[in-house]
């Protein structure tokens, strides 16, 4: 379904990070685009920046909700544990958009 949605010529599995390549991040999982030479990276630096800027944000946002002893004294287990997980996953998001900034500004 991946590869008729997206036009893709193949779909691989990987533990590795692909060189020449842009990455993005759906909940857990890392997809690596290999990129030709028509690839405006100043543009796709903006790009990211603007969306670790967002992330950044985002990730303040729930650790002021966490840091809240009355939300996390009144709230649901199941809400806390909620935004919990929006913590880590903004945590790996910015550590994925930061190596994706080193890696453009290094080609």
């Amino acid at each position: 379904v991946v590869i008729k949605l997206c036009n893709l010529s193949e779909l691989s599995y990987t533990s590795e990070k692909i060189e020449n390549s842009f990455s993005f991040v759906i909940k857990n999982t890392e997809f690596f685009i290999p990129v030709s030479g028509n690839f405006n990276a100043a543009e796709e630096i903006k790009k990211l920046t603007d969306e670790l800027n967002y992330t950044r944000g985002f990730l303040v946002s729930v650790e002021k909700k966490l840091a809240n002893e009355k939300f996390v004294a009144n709230a649901k287990a199941e809400v806390v544990d909620a935004e919990r997980s929006k913590k880590n996953d903004a945590e790996l998001r910015i550590k994925v958009i930061e190596e994706q900034i080193a890696g453009l500004k290094g080609k």
